[in-house]
């Protein structure tokens, strides 16, 4: 397909946001639907948390092996190839025979997932000059309505037709995406000639030579650690008394992402005027949010949990965009390897938050929730403070 001179056509820019929300939103399926997962296969509360561990570690990895190959190869090719792996990785999580296989379904499931990351680039390449901030600002919240949403979406469809017909409708989704990608998105060259391990070995160049960049992605590593340590376990804490929510209704508590996602445009001002001061807004709202679920959490007041969860997503965004727009500004002809190392770090972090927020809320419950995200918080706290002295 051509590009007009015109730039980016609003209908594509639509086509390609909506790309980017269900490709992320098969990390994020699992979430909600682990207590069910863990029912099938006989696998603790305090184990279960494994399976959204490995899939964000899987994605990490997605990101470092496969997000830098969009300066290389036609972007539009890549995302093909990451949406037939991930239809592969759905079909084999749907057919699990058992929770190891399950597992290794999993790793590949996030490995795969990816394909935003290389469409978001290739949407501000093709957007003229002064469409550019509108259209990241439209990609960007087709991924975050795509990864927060996919979280009620999985517990209502997981009621209907258990875990398994979740991740089978997930793969008929992605055979949409496929057709919408192959049909709509343009064939546009490589950008760069550099052999695969040289792009390699040039990101951890950027690492050694920015500590902005060190800094910045720790403290968003943590941050998000921070926000996987209540999602990661939320589900399988409402399940018990006081409140006793089937996954459908723990999966509604990611309607709270709304609220984010609306204020994703101002925070994104915000960032460039802040900075800092932003991000330590940010990581201050995830501590003092883990603060109230620690003495409050186990009362069985619903619409507590609902403002606690709106919190933790604005309070991650903020310091997400502080962080980013941080590391973007560094090395304007790098921009996707510097955006790789972030995501890298960022999801890493997550999968940590993820497994031991599973593991703590199982032993000591929503207390052992609370301090091991409030942990992650400080650390993220802290980790600004250093990057202030240097």
């Amino acid at each position: 397909m051509a590009v007009e001179k015109s730039g980016l056509h609003t209908s594509l820019a639509i086509t390609l946001a909506l790309c980017c929300g269900f490709s992320v939103a098969t990390v994020y399926y699992n979430q909600t639907m682990l207590p069910l997962m863990g029912l099938t296969f006989g696998v603790s509360a305090a184990h279960v948390g494994q399976i959204a561990m490995l899939t964000q570690l899987g994605y990490a990895l997605g990101l470092l092996l496969f997000v830098p190959l969009g300066d290389r190869v036609t972007r539009r090719s890549l995302v093909l190839g990451m949406l037939s792996l991930n239809f592969c990785s759905l079909i084999a999580s749907a057919s699990a025979p058992s929770y190891e296989w399950l597992l290794l379904a999993s790793v590949v499931l996030g490995l795969s997932a990816v394909s935003a990351q290389i469409i978001i680039p290739a949407a501000t390449a093709l957007a003229l000059p002064e469409q550019r901030g509108s259209t990241l600002g439209m990609m960007v919240s087709g991924l975050s309505a795509g990864g927060l949403l996919a979280r009620a979406v999985s517990g209502g469809i997981s009621t209907w037709l258990g875990w398994r017909g979740m991740f089978l409708a997930a793969a008929g989704l992605n055979v949409l995406l496929f057709i919408a990608i192959a049909l709509r998105m343009p064939a546009t060259k490589p950008s760069s000639n550099l052999p695969y391990l040289e792009l390699m070995r040039s990101m951890w160049a950027l690492v050694r030579d920015h500590p902005t960049l060190r800094r910045s992605s720790l403290t968003g590593g943590l941050l998000f650690g921070a926000l996987n340590v209540f999602w990661g376990s939320m589900a399988s804490l409402l399940a018990q008394s006081p409140y006793g929510y089937s996954s459908g209704q723990a999966g509604l508590f990611g309607l709270s992402a709304i609220v984010g996602i609306v204020a994703a445009s101002s925070l994104g001002r915000l960032a460039q005027h802040y900075g800092l001061r932003l991000s330590y807004l940010g990581s201050g709202a995830v501590l003092l949010t883990f603060i109230a679920l620690y003495f409050c959490g186990a009362l069985g007041a619903w619409w507590l949990i609902l403002m606690c969860a709106t919190a933790l997503d604005i309070g991650n965004r903020a310091n997400q965009l502080a962080n980013q727009a941080r590391i973007l500004a560094l090395a304007p002809e790098a921009v996707s390897r510097l955006n790789t190392v972030f995501m890298v770090t960022y999801f890493t972090g997550g999968a940590l938050g993820s497994a031991l927020g599973a593991s703590a809320a199982a032993l000591y419950g929503w207390p052992g929730l609370a301090a091991v995200g409030g942990m992650f918080a400080v650390a993220g706290l802290l980790s600004i403070g250093r990057g202030r002295a240097l």
